[in-house]
């Protein structure tokens, strides 16, 4: 077989090549050349090959269209950046800049089956460091492998923090009788595909994180924080969503912050309309952000 020489070739000669392989479906082989063109690329080229390893290293069924797009507006447009449900231009990556954020996104992007997940990580990430000087400790509701609590918690160095994090989830995806119609096929995601015992033992090294295994809201009846200073709601269903906000939103101190994860997505309109009325009826709303995510700042 031959073998390719990089120093022979330009960064953007690599690129067409690996773009190439993506088109064909190679998308490991694919991922190993941007991976290995991204360690010696102009400064110029580096964020462009890095929306490409976060395409070709978390792959779905939509990739081929997330990389068509993503070579659609480049032919145009600088500073591209596609991921899922998401393509921005012309802004500035913040987290392109910050070497822990990318050494962490990447570490840990195997635990969520959607790419390049940086500007959903950035919000959440935000809403933490603000909570580390609120009364109260975390909260998140719906956990799945852990990935976003995961990346916050070390990128803050969570274990030092004077506080606690509580993560709830069944472990066993969306309970029968609270699973909403738009996700009764993607539920299978979350059955018998990762187990309590592994997302315990991925939070071992912290001890303050605490992983609970049971159904929201019945389980928060048995152990619950007295304050929250932050929730992160991801519970994929309207049922469970509103309970937890009656369970919970009295605990929320002055200042904490709710970030929603499904909030803005198409196929979460029932929570985003149940939210909405929620919120509306205490006379406050929820901020739509163009991540799919909704942010809430109680007064």
């Amino acid at each position: 077989m031959p073998q390719i020489n990089f120093s022979e070739i330009t960064t953007e000669q690599g690129m067409a090549m690996a773009d190439g392989l993506m088109e064909a479906g190679q998308y490991d082989l694919a991922a190993k050349v941007y991976r290995a063109l991204l360690s010696s690329a102009p400064a110029a080229m580096k964020n462009r090959l890095r929306v490409r390893v976060g395409l070709s290293s978390v792959r779905n069924a939509r990739t081929p269209m997330s990389h068509g797009a993503l070579k659609l507006l480049e032919g145009g447009i600088r500073d591209v950046f596609v991921g899922e449900g998401l393509a921005t231009w012309s802004k500035t990556m913040a987290f392109y800049d910050d070497a822990r954020f990318i050494e962490l996104a990447d570490r840990h992007a195997d635990l969520l089956p959607l790419p390049n997940w940086h500007w959903n990580l950035q919000t959440v990430l935000w809403a933490v460091r603000q909570a580390q000087h609120l009364d109260g400790d975390l909260v998140e509701l719906g956990v799945f492998k852990g990935h976003t609590t995961l990346f916050c918690a070390e990128y803050v160095e969570f274990g030092d923090w004077p506080k606690t994090w509580f993560l709830y989830d069944t472990f066993d995806g969306i309970p029968d009788d609270q699973v909403d119609a738009s996700f009764k096929k993607s539920n299978a995601v979350y059955k018998g595909t990762f187990s309590f015992e592994e997302v315990r033992d991925r939070f071992a090294h912290m001890a303050n994180i605490k992983v609970i295994k049971g159904r929201v809201p019945e389980v928060l009846a048995k152990t619950c924080p007295d304050r929250i200073a932050f929730l992160h709601m991801d519970l994929n269903n309207v049922t469970a969503e509103i309970q937890a906000l009656d369970a919970v939103f009295d605990k929320i101190t002055p200042g904490g912050i709710i970030v929603f994860d499904d909030y803005g997505w198409a196929v979460s309109r029932a929570q985003f309309d149940a939210e909405n009325a929620w919120f509306a009826k205490r006379g406050m709303q929820i901020l739509p952000l163009p991540t799919g995510q909704g942010l809430f700042i109680k007064r």
